[in-house]
């Protein structure tokens, strides 16, 4: 969800870079199943592959050989919550076109285990960025606009739909903006919780970007 105010850009995602929902972890065969646009094209061999699912802190690791998931990686991932992060480590050989020989490198990328259906604000996106564009985007000075920088806040929605731990975890050069966009936070209305594929209310981590967040 992106717009801009006052030369201000803001957006609030779902607290990840890559998603994927658990009932796609039931069965995956391969890697392009929990990666979408996996380049399996580009690699001929293989070196090693290393799976971790983190969930609450606690580790846990399986291996491989390929592209192909080993049995104890499918029924690792299938023990992965929503809220869990999905670590993947690649060894792999790359032919290199100067000196001719072989490289041997590392692929790492993360998922994130999301709701089969994320939270959201009461009357969709367009009310959320009224409610946000009157209660933070516009009370910004104009004179901090131009200078600010960026900032990031983290929150949950809880089950119930409620804002929780509200937190500034990436501070912009003004701290007292800072505080009047986490207040705006803070107070925002309940949302409809996120749920998993059962219809089950869960939680759901959020972030509220504001600056230079990108396109």
């Amino acid at each position: 969800m992106l717009t801009s105010a006052q030369d201000l850009r803001f957006e609030i995602h779902g607290k990840y870079t890559r998603g994927i929902s658990k009932e796609k972890l039931t069965t995956p065969k391969t890697m392009s199943d929990i990666r979408p646009g996996y380049p399996s094209s580009m690699i001929e061999e293989y070196t090693s592959t290393e799976i971790a699912v983190i969930t609450n802190g606690l580790v846990s690791k399986a291996n491989g050989a390929n592209e192909s998931l080993s049995a104890e990686q499918q029924s690792l991932l299938q023990t992965a919550e929503v809220g869990s992060n999905i670590e993947v480590n690649v060894g792999y050989i790359h032919q290199n076109p100067v000196t001719l020989f072989p490289d041997v490198r590392q692929m790492h990328f993360v998922i994130t285990v999301v709701p089969e259906v994320e939270a959201e604000y009461p009357g969709g996106y367009q009310e959320l960025r009224l409610y946000l564009e009157k209660n933070a985007i516009d009370k910004v000075p104009e004179a901090v606009a131009k200078d600010f920088g960026r900032v990031l806040i983290s929150f949950t929605v809880t089950e119930e739909g409620k804002i929780s731990n509200p937190q500034v975890t990436e501070a912009s050069k003004d701290p007292e903006t800072d505080k009047l966009l986490l207040k705006a936070i803070r107070k925002m209305p309940d949302l409809k919780p996120a749920m998993d594929a059962e219809g089950k209310k869960v939680e759901q981590e959020f972030g509220f970007s504001v600056g230079n967040v990108g396109c």
